[in-house]
This record gives C-alpha cells, sequence and structure tokens, in this order.
C-alpha cells in the first residue's frame, strides 16, 4: 500500500472518529427528562382498577444512597419521560410512555428514604402509558437524571439547603365550577404576569433565585395551602400579583402587611419598590402603597418581607396587551433583586 492510499485511510478513520463523537455527544446532550412546574394541576387517576401500589425495594446499591431509583423500560427513551413538580401538593409525578403494560408490577423502585406517604403507579392509556404518582411528607425541590443504565435517579432536599434565595408568588384569582375544577379563562392577567415572570426566572440563572408558584393554571389555589406555602417553601420574600378592583384611574397599586414588621426589609419599602419598578417598566401611573386589608388572608398571614402588587384596572384594555403584562412581570423582578440587595 503507498503513501496516498494510506493518506486516505487515515482520513477516513479520522473523519470517521469525528462523527461518531459527535453523535455520542448529541445522545449524551439529549438524556435529559421534561420537567414542569405542576403546582395548581389536578391528575386524573382513572379508577382503582387502573391502579396499583409500586414495589419499593429498599436495599440500595453503591451509589443509590439517598436517591429514590426508578428502573425503565429497554424501549423507553429521554423523550418518553415528563416529570411534574407538583410541590404544593407535596407530589411528584413522573409520567412514562413504556408500551410495556405492567411493567412496574414485576420492577421495583429503590430507595432508602422515609419521605414518601404513597407510591401508586396510575394506567394512563390502553398503549402502556403510566404515572408514578409519589406523595411526600413535606415540600421539596429535586433533582431528576438518566442513568447510563437506564434508570431515573431523583434526589430531594429542603428549598433553603438548595437555595440561598427564595420567592413564593402568589397570583390572585383563578376560577373553579362547583366540583373544584378548572374553568378556562382569557381573563387572567395575574396568572400571566405570574408566568411572564417565571418565564424571565428561568432565563436568568445568574442570580440564582428559585421561584416557587402557588398556582401555573387557571384553577385557585386554595387559600390554606398557599398560605401553608410561604413557610413550607422558605421563601424569603413574598409577592402576591393582582388587579385593581375598583380603580378611580388607571395605575399601579401596592398594599403590605402593616402588622407583622420583618427586620432587613420591611414591608412597606417591599411594596413601594414593587410599585416603583412596575409603574417604570410600564409606563403606568403610580397610584400609590397601602396598607392592606384583613380580607387578604395570605398577605397578613406572612412572616417574611412580603406585598401584593396590583398590575393594572380589572377589565381594562391595557391588561389585554402581552407586552404591557410582560414588562409588569420585568418590573416585579426587578423590585425583587433590589429587595434581596437591600437585605444582604
Amino acid at each position: 500500500m503507498d503513501n496516498a492510499a494510506m493518506k486516505k485511510i487515515a482520513i477516513k478513520a479520522a473523519v470517521f472518529g469525528v462523527i461518531s463523537i459527535t453523535v455520542m455527544l448529541q445522545r449524551s446532550a439529549t438524556k435529559h427528562i421534561m420537567i414542569t412546574d405542576a403546582s395548581g394541576v389536578t391528575i386524573d387517576r382513572g379508577t382503582a382498577k387502573d391502579a396499583y401500589k409500586i414495589l419499593v425495594d429498599r436495599n440500595v446499591g453503591a451509589g443509590q444512597k439517598g436517591k429514590l431509583t426508578i428502573p425503565l423500560a429497554k424501549s423507553v427513551s429521554s423523550d418518553d419521560i415528563v416529570l411534574e413538580d407538583g410541590y404544593m401538593d407535596h407530589e411528584l409525578r413522573i409520567h412514562i410512555d413504556s408500551r410495556e403494560e405492567g411493567f412496574y408490577l414485576d420492577n421495583a423502585v429503590v430507595t432508602d428514604l422515609d419521605i414518601f406517604e404513597s407510591a401508586i403507579c396510575y394506567k394512563e392509556n390502553d398503549t402502556g402509558s403510566v404515572c408514578l404518582d409519589f406523595k411526600l411528607d413535606d415540600f421539596y425541590v429535586n433533582e431528576s437524571s438518566l442513568t447510563e443504565s437506564n434508570t431515573i435517579e431523583i434526589e430531594f432536599d429542603r428549598p433553603s439547603h438548595k437555595y440561598d434565595k427564595i420567592v413564593l408568588v402568589n397570583p390572585v384569582g383563578g376560577i373553579t365550577d362547583e366540583t373544584g375544577t378548572a374553568i378556562p379563562s382569557d381573563d387572567d392577567a395575574a396568572l400571566d404576569v405570574a408566568m411572564a415572570l417565571k418565564s424571565i426566572s428561568e432565563k436568568d440563572g445568574n442570580n440564582n433565585i428559585k421561584f416557587f408558584f402557588t398556582r401555573t393554571t387557571d384553577i385557585a389555589s386554595a387559600e390554606q395551602k398557599s398560605i401553608d406555602a410561604i413557610k413550607e417553601s422558605e421563601a424569603g420574600l413574598v409577592v402576591e400579583i393582582g388587579t385593581v378592583k375598583e380603580p378611580t384611574e388607571e395605575g399601579v397599586v401596592a398594599r403590605y402587611n402593616d402588622i407583622f414588621f420583618t427586620r432587613g426589609l420591611n414591608n412597606a419599602s417591599f411594596a413601594d419598590k414593587l410599585e416603583r419598578n412596575c409603574a417604570k417598566k410600564t409606563g403606568a401611573k403610580a397610584i400609590g402603597v397601602f396598607s392592606a386589608t384583613k380580607d387578604d388572608v395570605f398577605l397578613m398571614g406572612s412572616t417574611v418581607p412580603s406585598a401584593r402588587i396590583e398590575v393594572g384596572s380589572e377589565g381594562s384594555k391595557v391588561l389585554e396587551s402581552s407586552g404591557y403584562k410582560k414588562k409588569a412581570a420585568e418590573g416585579i423582578y426587578d423590585a425583587i433583586l433590589e429587595a434581596f440587595e437591600e437585605m444582604e
């Protein structure tokens, strides 16, 4: 074989190697699990005959301590998995399109954790899709990964052990019928602003602030559950988002708890930051900062710096603009950054 032929073979081998490595990296990069925020989301658990208790193996192996390890059928890829973090309900739901009916009747999850009150597998359709529903004993954050051995590994922790800055956001409102089922609504400005805030916070990883939301859907958040979440989430700031019910003029209004006083950053100061920044971003008039009324049970029940921002007049054409809502969310985010800076 002459030198020219050898060079051609070497070049082909190098190109093949580069392509192989690229493919491997791409496959590795896609080994993620889609995670959604399921606060306020209800789940159709079907009937009792479509559900069964998940087998739990307490004999953890090397590297499995302090984790929940979930086996997967060989046919399952990362694209077939969706994890729903229902922290408001102390619940973790994992939807798996396994295409193998009854897989979890014979395959146990592995864990030495004592944080699970129940573990149930619900049948979602007739093609093998299931939901693994884990009821937890408290409010946890989690991290999940898909391993090379085709298992899901999940670690749980208390929010304050993982995040230095935590914000609980309560979008006021939500519509339900007499059964508690959400009624879709186009007039849910508080939720729209909250979801815009969620998007902004997720894109800004530099500030390492964790946002929790009492609801992410049209369904109203249970009042007591929202109040409990203030303490359970270990929030350092609480923001309530609403609209002006009886406006005398178009603009933004902030309200605060004038009974409970906090050190470092008082409620009135936080309310002022919210109003000022929202007015600046949206161009709306800053109507004023006022004491909250006693019927605002959520705000009056908070023992950390808290305030309510009313982003505009209920039913006004201004609030129909998605651009306005996004600007209001930007104002809220800037106020939160200012508040944490003052608290440091």
